[in-house]
C-alpha cells in the first residue's frame, strides 16, 4: 500500500471533539500513516470573524492530538501574511511528499460550500478528499449541493472498511455516525458558564479555563 498523508485544516476554534472522534475514525479506515491537523491562519471566509489567536489554537491541537501516535499539529499557517488559502497549504504537502496518497479531510458542512472556496478545482486535483459527517448535511442534500465535476468522483465508505489504493481522483464520504458538535457551541457555552468538559478532549478544557477563553467578563 503507498504511504497515506491525511491533512485536516480547519479554524479549530476551539478543537473539540467533533474534530476528534471522526478523524479517529478516517484514520482506522484508511489506515492514514499521518494525519496533519494545521488551524487556518487567516481564512478569507472569515474575514468578519474574529478568531482566538493562532498561537491559541495550535496549542489546544497540540494538546488534544498529542495522545495520538500519528496525529500532528502543523504551523504551516502560522507564519504566512496576508489570507491563508487551503489549495496553497495541499500544495505544499503534495510537494513534501511526492509519492504518497495525499487526502484532505473536511466536515460535510464545508464540502457543501466547496464550490466558493479559492481555486477549489485545483485543490480536488492536488488530493483525494475524505468527508466527514456533520449531522446537519448529508445524503442526497450534500450531494445535491456538490459542484457537477465532482460527482462521478463520490464513493461512499463505510467505517473500517478496505480502502484500496484509488487509481484516480476521489472523493470519499465516510459514513460514519455524526457528532454533533461545532465549534459555535463551545464558545456560546463558554461564554454563558455552561460546561464545556463533555465537548472538548480534558487537555483542551483546561486549556480553555486556564486562558479563559471565549470569556466575555472582564475578570483576570
Amino acid at each position: 500500500m503507498t504511504q497515506r498523508i491525511a491533512v485536516y485544516g480547519g479554524s479549530f476554534d476551539p478543537f473539540h471533539t467533533g474534530h476528534l472522534v471522526p478523524t479517529v475514525r478516517a484514520q482506522e479506515t484508511f489506515k492514514f500513516d499521518a494525519v496533519f491537523f494545521v488551524p487556518a491562519g487567516n481564512p478569507p471566509h472569515k474575514q468578519d470573524e474574529p478568531l482566538t489567536p493562532i498561537t491559541h489554537r495550535l496549542s489546544m491541537v497540540a494538546m488534544a492530538t498529542l495522545p495520538y501516535e500519528r496525529f500532528f499539529a502543523s504551523d504551516d499557517e502560522v507564519f504566512v501574511d496576508g489570507p491563508t488559502y487551503t489549495v496553497e497549504t495541499v500544495k505544499r504537502y503534495r510537494e513534501r511528499f511526492p509519492h504518497a496518497g495525499l487526502y484532505f479531510l473536511l466536515g460535510s458542512d464545508s464540502f457543501s460550500q466547496i464550490s466558493t472556496w479559492n481555486r477549489w478545482i485545483e485543490l480536488v486535483n492536488h488530493a483525494h478528499l475524505v468527508v466527514l459527517h456533520r449531522a446537519h448535511i448529508w445524503g442526497s442534500e450534500l450531494r445535491q449541493r456538490v459542484p457537477e465535476e465532482l460527482r462521478s468522483r463520490l464513493v461512499e465508505v463505510e467505517p473500517f472498511a478496505d480502502v484500496p489504493d484509488p487509481t484516480e481522483q476521489t472523493v470519499y464520504l465516510l459514513n460514519h455516525d455524526p457528532f454533533p458538535v461545532s465549534a459555535t457551541d463551545v464558545r456560546q457555552r463558554q461564554r454563558q458558564g455552561l460546561p464545556i468538559r463533555e465537548l472538548v478532549p480534558h487537555e483542551v478544557n483546561s486549556y480553555i479555563e486556564k486562558y479563559r477563553l471565549y470569556r466575555t467578563d472582564d475578570e483576570d
